[in-house]
């Protein structure tokens, strides 16, 4: 996108926007969060890749005692089969980038979400039907898991550059810093909860890393945060994705409204246009170009 340049007098003199004082991180990371999550679109792409990552952070949490417990495998074989599946991402992130132009991202999303959810119903469905470690099947888990996550890697940072220009239609100015920021403030901050709480939820159970065998409700408990912990997440981001409607499409509408209002207009160019740029936003038009949302931070 183009930049407008910074404003130069006559004998050379720069006139920059003021610069704020620097504010602690903490501070500024709330900061940032309470504005960018006024920006509907953005709202919605968190909850995307939080469904996806997050639901990574438990598989992989107990992956591994899985392998050993439930399939009789070791931490060696446990790590063959995670080294086996990022090697399916790998390529899962080609497809992915022709199913996002192809589909779109939500689409795409609700599609990688089911390869992955698809893989960890194989590998619960083998142990509960006995298989061993060197089963088809877990290989079968492990790369529909595996192309499921790659896909889910890829997707949401596929539409994240596009959330700072919903964000200049509301506020007139860029930021685009704020929103990468929030993005791994928050993902750290879930990340954090989501292992610790995984393990706490173990242990409740019984489960004891350092034994040798678990008894049946620790095994129960194990096959359920991994099963259920990894799906509902995942099927939270599929729902929340039937509500994004931000691609290449409504992306084009939105940069041309934007350059509508840049030349001063106060109404929508079109009503199909406004629709577009409403849902995006979550703001009324009238309120649009900083005519009522809040004003973007300084700083940046």
């Amino acid at each position: 996108m183009t930049r407008r340049p910074t404003p130069v007098d006559a004998d050379g003199a720069v006139h920059a926007a003021p610069v704020a004082a620097p504010r602690p991180g903490v501070v500024r990371a709330l900061t940032d969060l309470r504005d960018t999550l006024r920006v509907r679109a953005f709202r919605l792409h968190l909850g995307m890749y939080l469904g996806g990552y997050v639901s990574q952070d438990i598989f992989n949490a107990t992956f591994t005692f899985f392998v050993i417990f439930a399939l009789g495998g070791s931490t060696a074989g446990a790590s063959g089969l995670l080294g086996s599946m990022y090697v399916v991402q790998l390529f899962a992130v080609a497809l992915a980038i022709r199913l996002v132009l192809a589909m779109g991202p939500a689409r795409a999303y609700r599609l990688a979400a089911a390869a992955f959810a698809l893989g960890v119903i194989v590998l619960l469905g083998g142990w509960r039907a006995g298989i061993a470690m060197g089963s088809a099947w877990v290989w079968i888990g492990v790369g529909a898991a595996g192309l499921g996550r790659g896909m889910l890697n890829y997707i949401p940072w596929a539409s994240y550059n596009y959330m700072a220009d919903v964000d200049e239609i509301m506020t007139g100015r860029r930021r685009d810093g704020s929103f990468a920021g929030v993005m791994t403030f928050v993902r750290k901050a879930t990340q954090a909860v989501a292992v610790a709480g995984a393990g706490l939820a173990l242990e409740a159970g019984g489960f004891r890393a350092t034994a040798s065998s678990q008894h049946g409700t620790a095994m129960l408990v194990l096959a359920l945060i991994l099963g259920l912990g990894t799906i509902l997440l995942l099927a939270a981001g599929a729902l929340i994705s039937r509500r994004f409607r931000l691609d290449v499409r409504t992306h084009q509408v939105l940069m041309a409204e934007i350059e509508h209002l840049r030349t001063g207009a106060a109404t929508p160019s079109s009503p199909a246009a406004r629709a577009i740029v409403e849902d995006l936003s979550g703001c009324d038009y009238a309120r649009l170009w900083g005519r009522g949302s809040a004003p973007a931070t300084q700083g940046r």
